[in-house]
């Protein structure tokens, strides 16, 4: 698709793809401004959906912006537009995490073949198979990573239980602190219709052998309020990361 003009359908399309993002407790931690003179958005954190408690060095509100900046790469570039996104762009302005100016022609063959994704991704928080991924796949999810200067690692099959044991170890940490608990069940929205938060049918079950943890949303301080049912026994896990841990990474 071409796009030779910014109309106001085209605008809301453009955002829309970018909220869709995954963010943390779906709290939406954004705001958007276009720039119409230079055909640039800007994407700004909203402070006032950060998690204090959970988040103190707004580290996951950077990832999330993250994430939204990524989906409206995608959007621009199904419309046609080349998106030249800027990192941090003002130092005197610490809320203004990214731009995005929509420049000429779009020279990207991959991510206009995501646009339809970018509506049909969703968190699941679920039992997952244990078919085995094939090497193909793992190849292509290390490619796409490496392609925004990111590393995306397999977790040997030695290491799964250690790193589950640790992941576990946060989670009861999470409960236990008061603060946190509280800011996590402020988010669990009470209906479906919620157009932030989490509901309740997302959260999803508890592992009932107790081998997989995760994420109890709702702080529960007895796991028998929750249900369960088994996960698979070998899961897959991988590890995301970059090479430093700054406001830009």
């Amino acid at each position: 698709m071409s796009a030779t003009v910014l109309n106001a359908s085209t605008l809301e399309q453009l955002v829309a793809a970018a909220v869709a993002a995954p963010s943390i407790h779906n709290t939406q931690p954004w705001h958007f401004r276009l720039d119409l003179g230079t055909l640039t958005l800007q994407i700004r954190a909203a402070t006032d959906r950060a998690l204090r408690h959970t988040d103190p060095m707004g580290r996951a509100l950077h990832v999330s912006v993250g994430c939204a900046l990524f989906n409206l790469r995608v959007a621009a570039a199904h419309f046609g537009w080349e998106p030249v996104p800027r990192l941090l762009p003002r130092p005197e302005q610490p809320d203004l995490l990214a731009t995005v100016r929509l420049a000429g022609a779009t020279r990207s063959s991959v991510f206009p073949a995501l646009y339809e994704a970018v509506w049909r991704r969703h968190s699941s928080r679920f039992p997952f198979s244990d078919r085995a991924l094939p090497t193909t796949v793992v190849t292509e999810l290390r490619d796409a990573a490496r392609a925004d200067g990111a590393h995306l690692d397999l977790v040997s099959p030695s290491d799964v239980d250690p790193l589950l044991g640790l992941i576990g170890q946060a989670e009861r940490r999470n409960i236990a602190d008061t603060d946190r608990a509280v800011e996590s069940r402020r988010w669990v929205r009470a209906t479906a219709r919620a157009t932030d938060g989490l509901t309740p049918e997302v959260l999803g079950p508890q592992d009932f052998l107790e081998h997989v943890p995760m994420r109890d949303f709702g702080a529960h301080r007895h796991p028998s309020a929750l249900t369960a049912v088994p996960f698979e026994r070998h899961p897959h896990l991988f590890v995301l990361s970059t090479d430093h841990d700054r406001r830009a990474d």
